[in-house]
């Protein structure tokens, strides 16, 4: 592989197809067993040069916690200025910069280590830009990002390919990233297995899909279209232009598109609520912040509820009190009526499961089924109970204990230890269970089985709270939404009421789901009513019926139709 100065170059492959291995070798941290790396001359096999390669390519790693030392977030971007010497008055003006450039000045001297995620990995990619190294490794670093957050780290990553003449390599999970580079590569099984423009390598869409990968909506669309009867022509870079797709489709449009969805889903009582909950990091000190200012948002029964908001705006801190891990400052969080105060703690933790962020920081066992055990373990359950609950659990996010159970987490794929660190909870049989970005980092294929190990638990009577940045998920999965900002709750409800009302981005800061939001381009430019569609299936069935198309529903993982009225699959 060669990559030249100030390309602009995307990475994908499935989870454990060796591109974070790759990512490591190319600046030194890992150094290549066979082959060589060369870097402007630099080697990777030359001890002596390991140094002044990494002067050249800088790193963003995957988890921002691996890579944040500093006490405060201005220090931190100024960390390795100071190592290479960059003169103060430099190096003052270069921080400042970053700190406007990713809207950090009012963290500016914050603990790292409390801020959100989606905080800690733009301050991480602040710390690793600010060096202006020669080539920029990033690993999955929109991954916690809000979706303005993301928009403008890839509109400096383009930036600085095109005119600071860096080179950035980039890798990620979301197609739509990977389509705004000049060039695309795909890995598996620890080799390339694609190399090419955007357009060349997602022309080939079965080949990704045999691969675990997904691509652009647009061209998703065009797919979806064409088996339902609406063949587009064109080329392959006209099929990920989402403006050419709408030219080709506003004019077939004869009539409104209607979704026929069941808009309302049915109300449930709360099986938890909390009421004017409010919680300050950092109390009587002069970096005090406010978390949480009033809080009060319930969860049906039986339904699963997405928690939105930016970066930052008390998502994590809310999740934490919903388990007692935080008590508040003031107000309560109420289960089943009752103050989670008022009760023992070890029965609250049972009852409501809590997934990190990174659940894989969870797993320190030797073997599965011993980290899975462990929860059971300490709520006194006997050892025949314990087994049970192993085997439940592992089954529910289908691993087979046989197979699985021997194995050390830490030899697994991302994708397996978040199913396990997920059965760990599930294993104490709770009442509520609630996910902090449970799909981040997840390739498409995983995220996909993440999400219905989800409908199902919901179908099964859980209450899951699921807090996301991936709004498509939200839009197929959610029943309800809720909206923080800045510490308030601003929206609440069903959440195809919630997401499809006018003032939706505006008061929350976040972007529509990519169905949506091409509905609500397509009938503004067709001059027809806008629609509430929020899945590729509504979207598809819509088009076909306003186009005088035969309607077939369509299930988007096999390819096949089915009648309508007959369950499907989104």
């Amino acid at each position: 592989m060669r990559i030249r100065a100030g390309e602009y170059v995307a990475m994908m492959g499935a989870n454990g197809s060796g591109k974070t291995t790759l990512a490591r070798c190319l600046n030194g941290l890992l150094v290549p067993q066979e082959g060589e790396i060369r870097v402007d001359g630099l080697s990777t096999n030359r001890a002596g040069d390991i140094f002044r390669l990494r002067e050249k390519v800088g790193m963003v790693f995957q988890n921002p916690d691996d890579q944040l030392v500093a006490a405060s977030v201005e220090t931190e971007i100024a960390f390795g200025l100071e190592n290479l010497g960059v003169p103060r008055p430099q190096m003052l003006t270069r921080v400042d910069e970053a700190l406007a450039e990713f809207r950090l000045e009012s963290i500016r001297a914050y603990p790292p280590h409390q801020l959100s995620g989606g905080e800690k990995q733009r301050v991480a990619v602040a710390a690793a830009m600010v060096l202006r190294p020669a080539y920029l490794v990033l690993d999955e670093p929109t991954a916690l990002l809000d979706p303005r957050s993301r928009q403008d780290v890839l509109e400096l990553l383009r930036t600085l390919s095109a005119e600071h003449g860096i080179a950035v390599i980039h890798i990620t999970q979301k197609p739509e990233e990977a389509a705004c580079a000049q060039r695309l590569i795909i890995m598996d099984a620890g080799r390339i297995h694609a190399d090419g423009t955007p357009a060349s390598v997602f022309n080939d869409y079965h080949d990704l899909q045999n691969l675990g990968l997904d691509v652009p909506f647009p061209l998703k669309l065009v797919q979806a279209l064409s088996r339902g009867g609406i063949d587009l022509a064109g080329t392959p870079s006209q099929r990920l232009d989402d403006t050419w797709l709408l030219q080709q489709l506003k004019a077939r449009l004869t009539q409104p598109l209607d979704p026929a969805a069941d808009r309302t889903p049915q109300a449930a009582p709360d099986k938890m609520r909390t009421e004017d909950l409010g919680y300050t990091y950092g109390r009587g000190l002069p970096t005090c912040r406010t978390a949480l200012d009033g809080v009060s948002v319930g969860l049906p029964a039986g339904s699963i509820t997405a928690l939105l908001g930016p970066s930052g705006s008390g998502k994590t801190t809310l999740a934490q009190h919903l388990n007692a891990l935080l008590k508040p400052d003031r107000g309560r969080v109420l289960l089943d009526g009752r103050d989670l105060w008022c009760q023992p703690l070890p029965r609250i933790r049972q009852r409501v499961g809590l997934v990190f962020q990174f659940p894989e920081m969870q797993l320190f066992a030797d073997t599965v089924a011993a980290d899975v055990a462990y929860g059971p373990r300490n709520l006194g359950w006997n050892e025949p109970k314990v087994q049970d609950a192993v085997q439940r659990g592992l089954s529910a996010v289908g691993l087979a204990l046989d197979l699985f159970g021997d194995r050390s987490p830490l030899a697994l794929s991302g994708g397996q230890r978040r199913r396990v660190a997920l059965a760990g909870i599930l294993a104490m049989d709770p009442e509520v269970l609630v996910l902090d970005e449970p799909t981040a980092g997840l390739d498409p294929r995983t995220a996909a089985d993440m999400t219905a190990i989800l409908a199902n638990l919901a179908g099964a009577g859980k209450t899951i709270l699921l807090i996301t940045h991936d709004m498509d998920q939200v839009a197929a999965l959610a029943a309800w939404v809720a909206v923080l900002v800045n510490g308030r709750m601003v929206l609440e409800g069903a959440t195809r009421t919630v997401l499809a009302a006018p003032g939706f981005q505006q008061q929350s800061g976040l972007e529509l789901p990519s169905v949506l939001r091409f509905a609500s381009r397509l009938c503004q430019q067709a001059g027809i009513e806008p629609t509430a569609c929020l899945t590729l299936n509504e979207l598809v069935t819509a088009v076909l019926r306003s186009a005088g198309a035969p309607s077939p529903v369509m299930n988007l993982q096999t390819g096949r139709s089915t009648c309508p009225g007959q369950p499907t699959v989104c």
